[in-house]
């Protein structure tokens, strides 16, 4: 056993399954924590995560060794990782702010 037969397994071998997949863990997440500010990036990841399951799934079944996808699949991850983590340490990247509604003593002036 590889460590690719189980995504291959998991996935079916077919990129529609972890296509739908990513996309249905990226609204459950962002709907989920949708009072945190970070919600959608994490959202975001994940299935960008499975995404890359699915096409490392999908190269494997077409015959693509995985000794050539993942070196790369991890080396990907592991760029993208360590860029938010420093990006995050900076201070460059922070939650949106949220606009509070305007009051009706506001609007009636307006």
């Amino acid at each position: 056993m590889h460590v690719t037969d189980s995504a291959v397994q998991l996935l079916g071998m077919n990129p529609v399954i972890a296509a739908g997949a990513g996309y249905a863990a990226r609204t459950g997440i962002s709907t989920m924590l949708r009072t945190s500010p970070y919600a959608p990036l994490l959202g975001r990841l994940l299935a960008a995560l499975i995404w890359g399951c699915g096409g490392m799934a999908t190269l494997t079944a077409v015959g693509v060794a995985p000794s050539v996808t993942v070196p790369l699949a991890l080396t990907v991850l592991t760029v993208v990782l360590l860029t938010l983590a420093l990006a995050f340490a900076a201070g460059l990247l922070r939650p949106a702010r949220t606009v509070a509604p305007a009051s009706t003593a506001e609007s009636a002036r307006s």
